[in-house]
């Protein structure tokens, strides 16, 4: 059974924690259908960009200056297909072991050692942790597309969420280490473009399309990476049960 052992961990969103792969196809679905664009393509495409990028590439014709059309569609999505938003499996108890030590099974007193880096915007990732997510509650450390200049695959939103947790713990920045956990290709490359570990889940593509990435393990869902150890003063070592094979 292969283990990691890291300083921090860095979660995309969508598809990784929450299922919200019926919302999105929804609404893009019908986007495409008012301009003629053809769904099956664009979403080869889409998964793990930011819906700005997916607008310029697809929708040249759609005003999106300053991010209104970008805001509008997660607003449907976020509004409009709320009751089709899930919880990856396993992603709820993942987050909260993260938050413990695992000797004395108290909340760290420190902080949290855990953040998201997604490429939607404040207005649907926030909306996650106010309702399927809302007991665990947003963590200090999160970047949306709303924080970066360039999205995925530019490793920018999780090395700024990395140097945040460094700092916030006193790590080295330089000497730390840190796993991704992505269900993109694009987010796999992000994380391998800084050195990461990083483990892909196959909720949005193939075990193959995420080897090809260089995604370091990949999973099925996150029943299977577990927190074997964790403290205030020490490391996180992660378990990866059942890792999928090529």
């Amino acid at each position: 059974m292969p283990s990691l052992e890291v300083d921090n961990c860095l979660f995309d969103l969508d598809g990784t924690i929450v299922s919200t792969i019926v919302a999105a196809e929804s609404v893009w679905t019908d986007l495409c259908s008012e301009y003629g664009v053809d769904p099956k393509e664009l979403f080869k495409y889409s998964h793990g960009c930011r819906t700005g990028e997916v607008i310029a590439k697809w929708f040249p014709k759609l005003d999106n200056t300053n991010n209104k059309a970008a805001n509008m569609l997660e607003r449907r999505m976020a509004d409009d297909y709320t009751e089709t938003v899930t919880l990856i499996p396993g992603a709820h108890n993942l987050l909260v072991s993260l938050d413990k030590d695992t000797t004395t099974g108290e909340k760290l007193q420190r902080g949290r050692k855990w953040a998201i880096v997604t490429s939607g915007t404040p207005y649907i990732a926030f909306k996650w942790f106010g309702t399927i997510l809302k007991d665990v509650g947003k963590p200090k450390v999160f970047i949306t597309a709303n924080d970066v200049t360039k999205g995925k695959p530019d490793p920018q939103g999780f090395q700024a969420a990395y140097d945040k947790l460094c700092q916030e713990w006193g790590v080295p920045a330089k000497e730390g280490k840190t796993v991704i956990f992505e269900d993109s290709p694009l987010g796999i490359q992000a994380g391998k473009s800084m050195g990461c570990y990083t483990v892909g889940i196959t909720t949005s593509y193939s075990v193959e399309k995420l080897f090809a990435a260089g995604a370091d393990y990949v999973v099925a869902d996150l029943t299977h990476v577990t927190v074997a150890k964790n403290s205030d003063s020490g490391k996180i070592t992660l378990d990866i049960t059942d890792p999928l094979t090529l």
